[in-house]
C-alpha cells in the first residue's frame, strides 16, 4: 500500500507516509490492462464469425483489465492525497516562519494544522472476486477445438525379395510315393517327381541382335567433256606468187608448210612470201 500508516514493522514514521510501491506492481498492473484491452478489442472485432467465443474473449479481457485498472487507480489516488498533504503542511510552515516575529507563538497555534493522511479504500475482495467470475465464466464459453480427423493409414504392402544361388551341384530329383493304407487297394501309384530348388538355372540366351542394312544413296551419273574435234588437215596447195598466198592468209610460208616453194623463196633461207 503506498500510504504507510505508523506501526511496529516501521517504528521511524510519526505519521501516515506516502512510499513508492515496488517496481514489479506497476509493471504488473499496467500489462494486465493492456493485455485485456487488447483481448476485448479483438473480441470486438471477431463479433460476426462467432459470439460466444467473442464474449468469452471479452469476459477473460475484462477480467485482466480491472484488476489492473483498480490498482493504477487507487495507486493515483494515493499519490494524489500525499502530494496534497504535502503542499498544505509546506504552506502552514512558511506562514508561521514569516509571522514568528510579529504574532506571539501561543497565537500562532491556531495556524499550525495537522491534516490526516489516510490511504484510499483499495476493496481487493470485491475487485478480485469479480474478476475471477469474469475470468472462469469466460473460460467456461470458450469453445473447444474440433479435433482434425487423422487421417487413415495406408496398409503398406509387403515386399519380399528372393535371392536365387546357383550352385555347382548337379540337379538331384526326389521321387515321393504316397503310402498306401492297405495291400488290398490295387489303386497305382504315380511317382511325382520334385527339381530341387538348388539345381542350377539354365543361362537364357540372349536375343540376337541385327544391324541395319545400308542405306543405298543417290549418286549422279559421271558426265565427261566432249572430245576436240579434229581440225581437217588443208590440202596441198600451191601459190603462183606471194600475193595470191597473202591473199590465202598463209603468208609466210614456211619450208615443209603445203604451198611451200622454192621460186617462193629467194633468199632460200626457208621462208617464202616473208
Amino acid at each position: 500500500m503506498p500510504i504507510v500508516l505508523p506501526s511496529m514493522a516501521r517504528p521511524t514514521l510519526t505519521e501516515p507516509t506516502y512510499l513508492t510501491p515496488p517496481v514489479w506492481k506497476p509493471v504488473l498492473a499496467w500489462a494486465g490492462l493492456v493485455m485485456g484491452g487488447l483481448m476485448v478489442v479483438g473480441a470486438l472485432g471477431t463479433l460476426g464469425s462467432g459470439v460466444l467465443e467473442s464474449v468469452a474473449m471479452a469476459l477473460i479481457g475484462l477480467a485482466m483489465a480491472v484488476a489492473g485498472g483498480w490498482w493504477v487507480f487507487c495507486e493515483r489516488e494515493d499519490r494524489t492525497h500525499a502530494e496534497e498533504d504535502f503542499q498544505l503542511d509546506r504552506q502552514a510552515a512558511l506562514a508561521a516562519q514569516s509571522m514568528s516575529g510579529f504574532v506571539a507563538p501561543d497565537a500562532l497555534s491556531p495556524l499550525t494544522w495537522n491534516t490526516p493522511l489516510s490511504p484510499f479504500t483499495r476493496r481487493w475482495p470485491v475487485v478480485g472476486s469479480v474478476s475471477v467470475a469474469m475470468f472462469i465464466v469466460g473460460a467456461a464459453l470458450m469453445p473447444t477445438p474440433a479435433p482434425s480427423p487423422t487421417p487413415a493409414s495406408s496398409p503398406v504392402a509387403a515386399t519380399s525379395t528372393v535371392t536365387t544361388t546357383a550352385r555347382a551341384a548337379a540337379p538331384t530329383t526326389t521321387v515321393t510315393q504316397a503310402p498306401t493304407s492297405s495291400p488290398a487297394s490295387a489303386t497305382p501309384v504315380t511317382p511325382v517327381a520334385v527339381e530341387s530348388e538348388s539345381a542350377p538355372r539354365q543361362p537364357v540366351a540372349p536375343e540376337p541382335t541385327y544391324a541395319p542394312a545400308p542405306v543405298q544413296t543417290y549418286a549422279p551419273p559421271q558426265t565427261y567433256a566432249p572430245a576436240p574435234v579434229a581440225e581437217p588437215v588443208p590440202q596441198a596447195a600451191s601459190y603462183a606468187n606471194c600475193s595470191a598466198a597473202r591473199a590465202a592468209g598463209v603468208a609466210p610460208l614456211y619450208r615443209g608448210q603445203p604451198g611451200y616453194a622454192s621460186t617462193l623463196d629467194r633468199d632460200n633461207d626457208g621462208v617464202a612470201c616473208e
